[in-house]
């Protein structure tokens, strides 16, 4: 296999059923810049990439910081590409997911990476418990994960909590915080999404009496609130630049001075970070600190995508409901619960009890059935496209550009798809000329790719 694929090929999404072999399968690196990293997923969950926190390490200048997730799935691995620059290869075709067995080959950047099996290695212990704190779960990542979370909470760690949106990151949060030492002691949580950019110091490390208009007393900040418990900051990665550097003094000197005054004061606060971001990718746009990364990530953890472990659906709906309903006792029928482990949930645990509380609200005899959940299906919340956050990082006119092509697709292929193709009547129900409709089309590579463009009426 050529280390420097065709580009331009075909891109997909694959499996490679290969021979599967037993014990724990590794990924070397046996040709190219990165020749001789290799990782054998004992864990669940891992990543590869050039960034030096990633579990399998890469000297490769082509490869991203953050170039492949990994998951184990019995002998194979499950690969999916991070959003790299340079792509993913499995020969000429470009790969954004696939889930490869012993002797297959992938290409990240320049260098060759090979699936073997090692019999000398086991998976993680799992956890013996189906629980940790209010999480429930099944599946092996979780139990693995669990494991994690049991040893860690007595230390006395900074922890960062990886994780999509509505993973469950606050609960690991407060699961850990119950399970330690300081479990009598606060436990603080800050949005740093919410922290106005004007009182952000303020509401952090307080202020004196008199430092801005209104500050008639001393304030005392959430650090302080916090001392000898727990504080959990919240999507991290949003803190700003100039927060970022005040941030570190305090996880390097367990020491705060107030807004307005002079006199330093020791806290002793545990700290627990969470972010649905990747925050190597944060640190190779220039937008997060490195030395503030490594203080917060003494111990990370990765929270599943729940589409990634759906066989914890049934036991989550058992947890969940229990919490819908209060003293109701509500049923899910087998075919509900199975359609429901058929959907990709991209709001992940939190997108699932919505479902619910809708659900039990609707059901009959208070037993859900299929028809209650009939609509709750990638069809019915729209195009992925629709569905996936904007991001509102970087420079103005860039966020602008991308937003407004994401508009323009999205409405794009919806008036298409209600006007069966027809280009003449998509232009009149728009109210836009024809030929600038069809530019807009050609513009966002829909022209003639969705649908057949038709010029005639139907």
């Amino acid at each position: 296999m050529s280390s420097t694929p065709v580009r331009g090929e075909t891109e997909v999404n694959a499996k490679v059923a290969l021979t599967e072999g037993e014990g724990v399968p590794r990924l070397t690196a046996v040709s190219g810049p990165g020749a001789g990293r290799s990782l054998a997923m004992a864990r669940a969950l891992a990543t590869a990439g050039r960034h030096a926190t990633n579990d399998l390490v890469l000297a490769d200048p082509r490869v991203s910081g953050v170039h492949l997730e990994l998951s184990r799935v019995g002998g194979r691995i499950h690969v999916r590409d991070a959003g790299s620059t340079n792509g993913t290869w499995l020969g000429a075709h470009r790969v954004t997911e696939i889930e490869l067995a012993a002797g297959a080959e992938l290409t990240v950047g320049d260098t060759v990476l090979r699936v073997d099996t090692d019999d000398g290695a086991r998976p993680a212990a799992r956890s013996e418990s189906e629980s940790f704190g209010e999480l429930v779960a099944q599946s092996q990542a979780m139990r693995e994960l669990f494991a994690t979370l049991e040893r860690i909470a007595t230390k006395n760690l900074a922890v960062l909590i990886q994780g999509e949106t509505g993973t469950g990151k606050e609960e690991v949060a407060r699961a850990i915080h119950s399970r330690s030492a300081r479990a009598d002691r606060p436990f603080v949580v800050i949005d740093a999404t919410s922290l106005p950019e004007s009182l952000a110091e303020s509401l952090l490390f307080g202020h004196e009496k008199g430092t801005f208009p209104g500050a008639d007393e001393p304030g005392v900040g959430y650090f302080e609130a916090a001392d000898g418990g727990t504080v959990f900051i919240d999507e991290i990665g949003e803190l700003p630049a100039a927060l970022q550097a005040k941030f570190l003094k305090v996880l390097e000197r367990h020491e705060i001075t107030r807004v307005g005054g002079h006199s330093v004061s020791k806290v002793d606060v545990r700290i627990l970070a969470a972010t649905h971001r990747d925050l190597r990718h944060e640190i190779d746009a220039g937008r997060f600190r490195e030395d503030l990364f490594f203080r917060l990530a003494q111990t990370r953890v990765q929270l599943p995508p729940l589409r990634d472990r759906l066989e914890d659906i049934p036991v989550l709906c058992r947890k969940l409901l229990s919490c819908i309903a209060g003293e109701r006792s509500v049923l899910i029928e087998a075919s509900a619960l199975a359609h429901l482990q058929t959907q990709s949930w991209p709001g992940n645990v939190r997108e699932l009890s919505n479902v619910l509380v809708r659900a039990a609200a609707m059901a009959t005899d208070d037993v859900i059935k299929r028809a209650d959940v009939a609509g709750e299906g990638d069809g019915f919340r729209g195009a992925r496209e629709e569905r996936t956050v904007l991001d509102l990082s970087g420079e103005f006119a860039p966020a602008k550009d991308k937003a407004i092509e994401r508009f323009e697709s999205v409405y794009l292929a919806a008036l298409m798809k209600r006007c069966a193709g027809n280009l003449s009547r998509a232009a009149r129900e728009a109210n836009v000329a024809r030929h600038h409709l069809r530019d807009l089309l050609k513009k966002r590579g829909l022209y003639g790719v969705s649908w057949d463009a038709k010029d005639d009426e139907s």
